[in-house]
């Protein structure tokens, strides 16, 4: 059930749903009830015969007005826009973000815009332009197949790097698509609940980095996800349930993450694993691989970069129709995939019976995962940490007084 202002909607089944009516009309008399078609805050909905519901919002993107200025006529590219197209172009910006809520296929055009929201130049107006016209000639529909889930979240993290004349910037992006089975169907289809396009916020120096902060940056985003999920469920979880959980995994909904970065994915899964040359990441990467042994998360995995449905959210110049196809609910992997997990996942016990104790998330297979695919199955031996420097004091104190081993 979501609220805003007068506008109430909500789902559920048909008796619960005519109980909240009835109620809602006790307290405020006669009611306008749409239902299966409807417009809410300029997004459209559309609940199909078979229980498909899709979302658009051509309605308002058509009601969008390029910025036509007389200043604009044969002005140069790189100067300055005056005070007052300034305005237009904040203005329309603004308007244009707003079709994000469905059409994520341009969002890495309207971050790279609102970089200049303070200081604009004309051939950013005339970008925007082109960006307004695009949506129009092809506004893009967010599907939801009706399906049955399968409690898992597959999520595509990519990021990019780029070396400019005072700083280096990295953006980010990461789709996260919830598994299931085609009521109707019987294949497998797949729910877009989030895409995101985000600047880096940390310092970052290379391409390396970048994937890096784009895989945790991506991972934290899913958690909520993941946490919702399961409480849609299993019901609410406490405070104390929420933390024990997060630290020693037993989530009834499994995850994978797929990357494009090879670098990254050898950093994660190598045996022993080490700190990278940039030491400020070796603390991210340890953590990747702790949601792995835990079992939060199931399977991380290379893919290869033509598969990779993220690269629409980092990059301008390659195709979108990765990203409309995870739109429309289909998802498919034509290259190979490496994908790995420990073998033995890391379970800890504790006597507190106010949280469930952490189980090992089962694996289930995937069509992502082709015939031709290799599991690497690395892991370190009895789950012991062999570097020195992650070595409890009272350890490392130990290998000082005994000396040099024979």
């Amino acid at each position: 059930m979501t609220k805003h202002v007068d506008d109430l909607r909500f789902t559920g089944k048909e008796d619960k749903a005519t109980q909240v009516v009835n109620k809602l009309k006790e307290e405020f008399g006669d009611l306008d009830i749409e239902k299966d078609e409807y417009t809410n805050c300029g997004v459209e909905h559309k609940r199909l015969s078979n229980g498909t519901v899709e979302m658009t919002q051509s309605r308002y993107i058509n009601s969008l007005k390029t910025i036509g200025h007389p200043e604009l006529v044969g002005a140069a590219a790189e100067a300055e826009t005056s005070a007052e197209v300034h305005q237009l172009y904040q203005s329309l910006l603004g308007a244009a973000a707003f079709t994000l809520l469905t059409q994520h296929w341009i969002a890495v055009y309207i971050i790279s815009l609102q970089r200049h929201t303070h200081s604009s130049k004309n051939i950013h107006v005339r970008r925007l332009n082109a960006v307004v016209r695009a949506l129009q000639k092809n506004p893009a529909k967010l599907v939801y197949h009706a399906m049955n889930c399968s409690n898992k979240i597959v999520s595509f993290m990519d990021a990019a790097f780029a070396k400019e004349q005072d700083k280096g910037y990295g953006l980010r992006g990461a789709v996260h698509m919830r598994k299931g089975v085609g009521t109707d169907t019987g294949i497998e289809v797949y729910h877009m609940l989030l895409a995101e396009c985000k600047s880096l916020k940390l310092v970052t120096r290379s391409s390396f980095s970048s994937e890096t902060l784009g895989l945790t940056g991506g991972l934290d985003s899913m958690w909520p996800l993941m946490v919702t999920l399961h409480e849609v469920a299993h019901g609410p979880l406490r405070a104390d349930q929420a933390r024990r959980i997060r630290e020693e995994g037993g989530l009834k909904v499994s995850a994978d993450a797929l990357i494009d970065a090879k670098s990254v994915f050898d950093a994660v899964t190598a045996s022993p694993q080490k700190a990278p040359a940039e030491k400020n990441l070796a603390n991210h990467l340890f953590w990747v691989r702790e949601w792995l042994e835990i079992g939060i998360l199931d399977q991380l995995k290379w893919c290869d970069t033509r598969d990779m449905i993220a690269d629409g959210l980092t990059k301008g110049k390659v195709e979108r129709n990765l990203l409309l196809d995870a739109m429309n609910g289909r998802i498919e992997m034509k290259h190979e995939m490496r994908a790995w997990k420990p073998v033995k996942r890391r379970t800890t016990t504790s006597s507190s019976s106010s949280a469930p104790r952490a189980t090992e998330t089962p694996s289930s297979s995937s069509s992502l995962t082709r015939a031709d695919d290799k599991v690497i199955e690395l892991s370190r031996a009895d789950d012991k940490v062999n570097e020195p420097s992650r070595r409890r004091p009272e350890d490392q104190q130990r290998s000082r007084q005994q000396g040099p081993r024979a």
